[in-house]
């Protein structure tokens, strides 16, 4: 098989349980971004690259986006983690945000859904989460969908939708099954 790593940045704790399960799977090493030395690159044949969806961004993406010419010729694919992921248009923003630019175009991206616990955001994340809820609550009713519906819920309550069957394409895509 040939050389495989796991980078991971998470903030809240979802992104590592998926990038654990993926390296138990592979039979690899996983590593967090704020501990992986670009110069490491040269010694993995294929990158998977899991980060927390903030702001629709993929936190810590840079590490993959500016070392593009270091992984020419080698496999990267990309995990995104978030309570809303699973939503068409959450995938678009995420694509146009994160992949629009030449370089990191053809990275395939898969989505696993996370978790929110509100009793551990806290500042600026906070914020987010509260402007996130007011646009969807001062949507029109004949606007609002299902999945805002859920999302509203979740805001207050919280939800853990870690579930390792989302790891799965990935798995099968480094497998070669």
């Amino acid at each position: 098989m040939d050389r495989t790593i796991v980078i991971y940045k998470s903030k809240y704790g979802a992104t590592e349980k998926y990038a654990q399960w993926i390296g138990q799977e592979l039979d690899c090493p996983v590593v967090s971004a704020d501990d992986f030395n670009k110069k490491d690159f040269e010694k993995y044949d294929n990158i998977i690259f899991g980060g927390g969806v903030h702001a629709g961004g993929v936190t810590g993406f840079d590490l993959i986006r500016k070392s593009m010419r270091k992984l020419a010729g080698k496999k990267v694919v990309v995990f995104a983690v978030g309570l809303n992921v699973m939503q068409p248009e959450t995938r678009q923003q995420l694509r146009d945000i994160n992949f629009s630019k030449k370089k990191v175009r053809g990275i395939t991206c898969y989505y696993c859904p996370g978790a929110y616990d509100p009793s551990k955001v806290k500042g600026m994340d906070a914020m987010i989460m509260n402007m996130m809820k007011k646009m969807l609550e001062d949507k029109k009713e004949s606007e609002v969908t299902e999945d805002d519906r859920l999302l509203l819920a979740r805001v207050p309550e919280g939800a853990d939708l870690i579930d390792r069957k989302y790891i799965e394409p990935i798995v099968r895509e480094f497998k070669g099954e």
